[in-house]
């Protein structure tokens, strides 16, 4: 399941990344593209030992958990501290598929794989997430702040920039439901228990329908 998250983060925390971002050093990201990297990924990413990094992670981290879209889809047991990375004119990702336990030994498991937009689609060319998925492939290049959620089994790729810059945050989430079919079962009924909430619907069928997600996650959680 793919879910796009408008506003993630607001206005006001956009421009307050962007604005730090644009000051900040940055260094090869190759080192985050695993064995074949260096072949792969063509980019520049902010290293984690900047003294401006923890303020910029805890405020991404904080939008994430807050979100209801994301919490209902991802159902997050473990998110890791996000990558703030940088595209110029040349600079692309090639076609990938992120590695299956990230962060220090034993490592946690990467469900889902989420990037969130930090600066305007205007201010670049190419630069577009593409996700192969079943149902075929599916580009994304969002207003800032906004987000896409997606399995991190899916292979994907960043296509090259040709004018301009690309700034985004990207990270991994390890759900406290592992199989993706479970996880959007959940989020539907969640989604639908919401719209009937929205729309004052029958107090009855309300509870009936939360009373069956909560009896799943029972079943299906490993928190």
């Amino acid at each position: 399941m793919v879910a796009v998250i408008p506003e993630l983060l607001s206005k006001d925390q956009v421009r307050a990344i962007a604005t730090k971002l644009f000051s900040m050093p940055f260094a090869d990201g190759s080192m985050s593209g695993g064995v074949l990297g260096a072949e792969l990924k063509k980019n520049t990413q902010v290293p984690p030992t900047s003294p401006e990094y923890r303020e910029l992670s805890d405020m991404v981290m904080t939008a994430m958990r807050r979100n209801e879209t994301f919490n209902q889809v991802a159902l997050p047991r473990r998110i890791l501290s996000p990558i703030f990375n940088s595209y110029k004119q040349g600079e692309r990702y090639d076609r990938h598929i992120d590695t299956a336990l990230m962060g220090p030994y034993p490592g946690m498991r990467t469900d889902l794989s989420i990037t969130i937009f930090l600066n305007s689609p205007d201010a670049y060319e190419g630069g577009e997430l593409t996700l192969e998925s079943p149902f075929g492939e599916h580009a994304f290049k969002l207003a800032p702040g906004d987000a896409v959620l997606y399995p991190t089994h899916y292979t994907h790729r960043v296509t090259p920039i040709t004018k301009g810059r690309r700034l985004a945050a990207v990270t991994w989430v390890e759900s406290m439901v592992p199989d993706p079919q479970q996880r959007e079962v959940l989020a539907d009924l969640a989604g639908a228990a919401d719209i009937l909430v929205k729309n004052k619907g029958d107090a009855e069928v309300i509870r009936t329908l939360e009373k069956g997600r909560l009896n799943l996650m029972r079943m299906w959680a490993r928190p």
